[in-house]
């Protein structure tokens, strides 16, 4: 059963209310585990492109700022010797390029902006499967206690413990609602 249809969602989810709908948490969390890896490996992939996108554009950028120059210097050459319309032509050559620079500089704006958006999407990515795979871990050794016969147990010390990982989680969940509100905003 897919668990989400769209990246922002394993962002956005709510991993322990995801878990406790589920018969088995413990199969669950490791088929959220391989959906979020899904959607992290799709990230990268999303983000290599628009990088390369971002250099390819900047390259062309590069090379048509640089044809602008060579036309500059083409007429002058033309004016230092004499030929008027030929200056004119290289002018009209050069004004060619730079609106072409002008239509590339917003395309590498929008392509830099695209890479940024994508980099915070996939830290947040990133770190909601590092929470995950905590909860897994979590879920794994509550399993191995539960099984433990009683005497064989140890008391608990670790009550505190769980309480400071709530707040943790706590914060992590703030943190993530702050993240989705920036991205959204970003979007």
């Amino acid at each position: 059963m897919p668990y989400f249809s769209r990246l922002t969602d394993i962002v956005t989810c709510n991993l322990t209310g995801l878990l406790e709908s589920e018969s088995d948490p413990i199969a669950a969390i490791g088929g959220i585990i391989a959906e979020m890896n899904d959607g992290v490996n799709g990230a990268n992939r999303s983000l290599a492109t628009a990088l390369r996108n971002e250099q390819r554009i900047q390259s062309e950028l590069d090379d048509h700022d640089a044809q602008a120059e060579v036309w500059t210097q083409r007429a002058k050459d033309s004016l230092v010797g004499g030929d008027e319309d030929d200056a004119r032509d290289a002018l009209m050559r050069k004004g060619e390029h730079l609106d072409l620079v002008a239509v590339l500089s917003r395309e590498h704006r929008e392509a830099v902006g695209t890479v940024e958006h994508l980099r915070t999407t996939l830290r947040a990515l990133e770190a909601r499967l590092a929470d995950a795979r905590r909860k897994q871990a979590e879920l794994t050794s509550d399993a191995a206690v539960a099984d433990t016969p009683a005497a064989g147990r140890t008391a608990n010390p670790s009550v505190a413990d769980a309480s400071s990982a709530r707040a943790r989680s706590s914060q992590i969940e703030a943190e993530l609602a702050a993240l989705k509100k920036q991205l959204d905003q970003t979007s």
